[in-house]
């Protein structure tokens, strides 16, 4: 399951914060590699500093990157998103459509944070950042999954949004962090399945018992719950050997499973 604590991941937009405004605001902007990956993303080198400083727009950049990094991140939100009202033909403007999704998933405000990475996806398809915008609305889906014994449809959403990113940037290197995170996923699906077949099996509906743990063994092999359906499936056997059951005994309609997988077509928050 995810970890409580999203300073912690690997995943985290400081990535983009240290290499788009450090690099703008520093010498390292003189670099030609760096130059050129910012400006191929937001379309400026950032490598004339006293312009920026008097450029209004990128001054409230400044001021917002140091409110991010000292974790004030309504007030980061706060400019950026007055950037973006104020200075739409700013160079600054599209850093700070992206970096606004930043401040609100830093400040766990996830809903808020998938919309502006997929605003930004929406606005600029071909901008070299939109891999990471994906990447960042998989992670608002992930930040907010249940528990196994809890509604399923954010990690439902999780698998499906970070598949997309995977199939449409193949090797970008979020891709690669993608597949972790829908493992992880997956595992905790495997945990839903066996929480319903458990509850089932504990009240003597064994065929409904059986059905989700075939299902879970066939669709989650490499789960941490497999072995774990396997004795179930044993138990239930060896029920039926010494006749205490008969095969396929079940109570139909008597215990249905307080829990629904939902069919999600498209991400939505």
């Amino acid at each position: 399951m995810k970890s409580s604590n999203p300073i912690s991941m690997g995943f985290l937009p400081r990535v983009l914060t240290v290499l788009i405004l450090v690099t703008a605001m520093t010498g390292l902007s003189g670099c030609g590699k760096a130059v050129n990956y910012v400006k191929s993303i937001f379309g400026y080198g950032g490598n004339n500093t006293e312009a920026l400083e008097g450029d209004q727009s990128g001054a409230l950049a400044a001021k917002a990157q140091e409110r991010m990094d000292e974790d004030d991140y309504n007030e980061a939100a706060a400019i950026y998103q007055q950037i973006k009202d104020q200075y739409p033909y700013s160079r600054y403007a599209l850093l700070a459509e992206l970096k606004l999704g930043d401040a609100y998933f830093l400040n766990g405000k996830y809903i808020e944070a998938f919309g502006a990475y997929r605003s930004f996806e929406e606005l600029h398809p071909t901008n070299d950042a939109v891999p990471y915008a994906i990447y960042q609305q998989g992670m608002c889906h992930y930040m907010r999954m249940n528990g196994v014994d809890r509604d399923q449809t954010p990690t439902l959403l999780t698998i499906q949004t970070l598949a997309h990113l995977i199939e449409s940037y193949p090797e970008s290197q979020y891709s690669n962090q993608a597949k972790a995170r829908i493992a992880e996923a997956q595992n905790n699906l495997a945990g839903h399945e066996f929480y319903i077949g458990e509850f089932y099996f504990k009240r003597k509906d064994y065929q409904a018992a059986m059905n989700r743990f075939k299902g879970l063994i066939e669709a989650y092999p490499d789960s941490g719950y497999h072995q774990r359906a396997f004795n179930y499936i044993a138990q239930y056997r060896d029920l039926v050997a010494r006749g205490e059951i008969k095969e396929g005994n079940q109570r139909p309609g008597e215990y249905n499973s307080p829990f629904t997988i939902s069919d999600v077509t498209e991400p939505r928050m």
